[in-house]
């Protein structure tokens, strides 16, 4: 028996949806809508990921039409523990994102419990009564640097808005005056760019004096009225924020939609700018406090709130606080890439026992060293062993604390391709230590973590020679 044969699926034959590295986009444009597809239909939403769910729903629910503020979360994790992929998940369940073959994200997920199914269904009911629902997602620093801008232009792009601050007061305009869609009927395809182009587009100009001829005698006349009334992109304040936010919430509505708004990598994006972190702590108490508790702010970071000085100042504006850790992230690789087919694991667990005085001694006198307790998690990790698997966690967490995060983000990718390699061996070959060194030896010595001398000596010895002097 080959160690491939163990699994529910070949390694050789897996695919991850995102390649291991989730990334917010709402909502999602058709390119990214199918790797949402695989994602959703992958999702393990149990242990801290349904938890969470039910905890941010909850806390939302308690606080819609009750004219307060909602109270805005904070998930927390290290580089690869699933934060923005829970946030990615939460955004498709608010809407229910529906697929073009008419799936829904709810019907996708394998298995939706309860606890997350019931305030789901609350969410539906409170809509009907609302405006709808509407979510809005981003990396924040991806675009605008500026965190009241980013985040306007994030809302904007959710409501089939330009994020480009000017384009969006003209087509909010065109809106007011009761023609923004058939502007945007006529225009087709080329609404986006044309109304970004709105003084120099003579098709933009055409589509607007068609749908209301007074407007201007021509479309020269048109566009000069428009440069006169949009002179200059306007600076982007909270204030602008707040209202613009709220005009483009309500085009096409008589009340605010439930929104769920997601800036992900917050803390990375604010680093230990206080100036950043007070921008930020603004828009939370603003978007929070504003909107008739309707707006969900939905922030994360690396580290919990309390554990950075810098970040302590906003625990009064993120009450809700979703902390993933390494269980979360092995519970996910077990139930999806490490997954064995059924009745597999007596074989693997008789090669386990046939080799335990060998595998006891693995690490010996370490904490990681191999205990009675990895004996069933054993089975689940195979054909990585427990005390190895615990190494893996500290260079990668080591390696992520030093700046080579992006890389370490894919721990579902990294045990893919482990399993992947050893999967034509036959059941007994287990993944070693030193398989990380290949993955990640370039990026740590470009990094300075790891010196030459010792670079050059390990690649010596790879190569069976003694390194020179």
């Amino acid at each position: 028996m080959l160690n491939k044969d163990t699994f529910q699926t070949n390694p050789a034959d897996y695919r991850l949806a995102n390649q291991g590295v989730a990334k917010i986009s709402f909502p999602p444009t058709s390119e990214v809508l199918e790797t949402l597809r695989g994602e959703l239909s992958t999702f393990v939403c149990d242990g801290a990921y349904a938890n969470g769910l039910d905890r941010i729903l909850e806390a939302y629910l308690g606080s819609v039409g009750k004219g307060g503020s909602a109270p805005a979360v904070w998930i927390s994790g290290f580089y690869g523990s699933g934060k923005s992929h829970l946030a990615s998940m939460l955004a498709a369940l608010w809407t229910n994102l529906e697929f073009p073959d008419g799936a829904t994200a709810e019907g996708l997920i394998p298995h939706l419990p309860p606890e997350v199914s019931a305030p789901l269904k609350e969410l539906r009911i409170a809509a009907k009564r609302a405006g709808g629902v509407v979510a809005a997602g981003d990396t924040l620093g991806a675009g605008p640097t500026d965190p009241a801008e980013a985040t306007l232009g994030i809302i904007l792009r959710a409501v089939g808005l330009p994020s480009d601050i000017r384009a969006a007061q003209v087509a909010l305009w065109l809106a007011s005056i009761g023609i923004l869609d058939a502007v945007r009927a006529d225009l087709e395809g080329t609404f986006q760019t044309d109304i970004r182009n709105f003084i120099l587009s003579p098709r933009l100009g055409a589509a607007v004096l068609r749908a209301k001829p007074e407007l201007a005698a021509n479309a020269r006349e048109l566009s000069s009225l428009l440069q006169a009334q949009f002179p200059e992109p306007p600076p982007v304040t909270v204030d602008l924020l707040e209202s613009m936010g709220r005009q483009a919430l309500l085009l096409g509505r008589k009340e605010l939609p439930l929104t769920l708004i997601v800036l992900d990598e917050v803390q990375q994006f604010i680093r230990q700018d206080p100036g950043l972190t007070l921008n930020i702590q603004t828009i939370a108490e603003r978007l929070a406090g504003r909107f008739d508790g309707k707006v969900l702010l939905v922030a994360t970071g690396q580290q919990a709130l309390s554990d950075v000085q810098n970040l302590q100042k906003l625990l009064d504006r993120f009450p809700v606080h979703i902390a993933l850790g390494e269980a979360d992230v092995d519970a996910v690789i077990r139930k999806t890439v490490l997954r064995k087919k059924t009745g597999a694991e007596k074989n693997i667990r008789a090669m386990l026992a046939a080799n335990a005085g060998e595998i006891s001694r693995h690490l010996r006198g370490s904490r990681l060293a191999h205990t009675v307790q990895d004996d069933d998690e054993a089975v689940l990790d195979w054909p990585l062993l427990p005390s190895r698997r615990r190494l893996w966690e500290r260079i990668l967490r080591e390696l992520d604390r030093t700046g080579l995060g992006g890389t370490l983000r894919g721990q579902l990718r990294t045990t893919l391709d482990a399993a992947k390699t050893y999967g034509e061996k036959p059941l007994g070959h287990a993944v070693p230590v030193d398989f990380l060194y290949g993955r990640f030896a370039t990026e740590a010595y470009n990094a300075g973590l790891l010196p030459g001398e010792t670079r050059n000596r390990i690649e010596a010895l790879n190569g069976g020679t003694e390194p020179t002097s």
